[in-house]
């Protein structure tokens, strides 16, 4: 498990839980490792599997696009949890970029540059 992650004491309360965060944290381990190894076109393939994750865990529904990455009460995640794992989204975001015009943009989420 990555550094980047805490995982909260009362996540060891939920087998479940604790199965998820660890599952979604070697999603984004595959993810870096493959974007170093193969590159950014290999890599962009975990980028939805990486968002539907989080938003699954902080139970949101890709229909409220404004608050998709927001902390929810009501998920299963901490609010230093989701804090982590949006950090480290954003990263691999900027990390794969996307292109626009022909030409790869690697600032999607400038605040994490």
């Amino acid at each position: 498990m990555s550094p980047e992650m805490p995982i909260e004491n009362n996540t060891f309360e939920d087998p479940l839980k604790k199965e998820r965060l660890e599952n979604l944290s070697k999603l984004f381990d595959e993810a870096e490792k493959t974007l170093t190894e193969k590159g950014r076109d290999e890599a962009k393939p975990y980028l939805p599997k990486v968002y539907d994750e989080i938003i699954s865990l902080n139970k949101r529904s890709k229909e409220e696009y404004k608050t998709l990455f927001v902390y929810n009460s009501e998920g299963s995640l901490s609010e230093e949890e989701l804090n982590a794992f949006n950090l480290r989204r954003k990263k691999l975001s900027n990390a794969i970029g996307i292109i626009n015009n022909g030409t790869v943009r690697h600032d999607l989420y400038p605040d994490v540059m």
